[in-house]
């Protein structure tokens, strides 16, 4: 069976237009994007985060490490004393931490995401960076805080990409994980480490996997997983090696790449797609669910405003 998201696109978008009717009425909120550096694959993922926003009626504001001065003015004008902010060069990490402050205090920015990969000038600041978001408009939880008070139960906050997993195998009555075992590929801050906190919670038996865990031991622990998710970033490394040949495992494909220009992700799933019972397609699997997963976040932070208020920078 292939998991798709399209079936679950239409519901999923109105669901989170009555939402930002909802919580934000007729004031303008906005969701704030920092990107730093010219990546080519950030920049198509900033451009489908915005495109979204638009299409629910809550707009993203793109804040560039180099004014780009066509697209700022079609920001400009609408969100009133942020086109100060909009308009600035972002080439030295106190820029972006006085940027960070200023969203802070603005009570019409209800997000605020630090695109990753950094450039190398901002890696080394990275942890302080995103330490700097407050937590109620920390989306992608990388800041901690929220991740943490999840992890204790006292909110119900899950990272966007693992979000857009469990939703999935949700939609599709596959999320029971009790006593189920489940192959997490690899340990990343903003993927396989909260969704193996998402799985323990739910009571599977999880095994994570890293670039320095030997290949072959990759293979054994995928083998004997009810659940395969990959998020390695290393086109097809999946194959029906890492499978059993009995139709019973499920695989989601977290990554999205490309070879020759068509999209790809960590699976080959034209050699597993007979050996396993359900799979992720790429396109049209986790990646564009995980757009709407992050916005659908932007709504649970405001949920728990009064326990995320002692925490506010």
């Amino acid at each position: 069976m292939i998991l798709s998201w399209k079936e679950l696109s239409v519901a999923f978008k109105q669901e989170l237009i009555i939402k930002r009717a909802k919580f934000f009425g007729e004031s303008k909120a906005y969701v704030a994007i920092i990107f730093l550096g010219e990546d080519y694959s950030s920049a198509t993922y900033v451009k489908h985060k915005k495109a979204y926003g638009d299409s629910i009626g809550l707009p993203v504001i793109v804040f560039w490490q180099n004014h780009h001065a066509e697209y700022d003015r079609n920001q400009a004008g609408k969100f009133d004393d942020v086109d100060i902010y909009v308009n600035q060069n972002y080439d030295s990490v106190w820029k972006v931490m006085e940027l960070i402050r200023y969203l802070n205090h603005d009570d019409e920015c209800v997000g605020i995401i630090i695109q990753l990969p950094l450039p190398q000038q901002f890696e080394e600041y990275k942890e302080q960076l995103l330490a700097a978001i407050t937590p109620q408009k920390d989306l992608d939880g990388l800041g901690g805080v929220v991740v943490w008070l999840s992890e204790m139960w006292l909110i119900d906050f899950v990272p966007a990409t693992p979000k857009a997993v469990l939703y999935l195998l949700q939609h599709y009555k596959l999320d029971n994980f009790t006593g189920k075992t489940v192959a997490i590929l690899w340990q990343s801050n903003i993927v396989g480490k909260p969704l193996a906190l998402e799985c323990i919670k739910r009571e599977a038996t999880v095994y994570t996997c890293n670039v320095k865990t030997p290949p072959e031991q990759i293979k054994t622990i995928a083998k004997m997983a009810d659940y395969i998710i990959s998020s390695t970033g290393k086109v097809h490394l999946i194959d029906d090696s890492f499978v059993r040949d009995d139709n019973s495992q499920i695989i989601v494909d977290v990554w999205y790449g490309h070879i020759d220009g068509k999209p790809v992700g960590d699976v080959n799933i034209a050699t597993i797609q007979d050996k396993v019972a359900s799979y992720t397609p790429v396109p049209g699997g986790i990646w564009p669910l995980t757009v709407a997963c992050l916005f659908d976040n932007v709504f649970v932070l405001q949920s728990y405003g009064d326990i995320l208020k002692p925490y506010k920078l």
